[in-house]
């Protein structure tokens, strides 16, 4: 997952790949919008509907934890 400083963010499951745009409230919300996606049959994460959810991204251990609105865990990125 990388969040471009020009408000464009791209992400792959290791399998498909997503891009799409995003930018911060002035809280400092995640506001995010999936736009094109591979859509390859194979077996992967659902990363452009977690980013589109997320309104908080925190590194974690490593890790790219993506929390929605409500507080909950969407998903969790190993960086590679």
């Amino acid at each position: 997952m990388i969040f471009e400083a020009d408000g464009t963010w791209t992400g792959s499951d290791g399998c498909n790949g997503s891009q799409g745009r995003w930018a911060t409230d002035g809280a400092g919300t995640l506001l995010a919008t999936s736009g094109v996606s591979t859509l390859i049959a194979c077996e992967g994460a659902p990363v452009a509907s977690w980013v589109a959810q997320a309104r908080l991204a925190v590194i974690d251990n490593g890790e790219l934890r993506l929390i929605d609105a409500g507080g909950s865990e969407l998903g969790r990125l190993e960086r590679n």
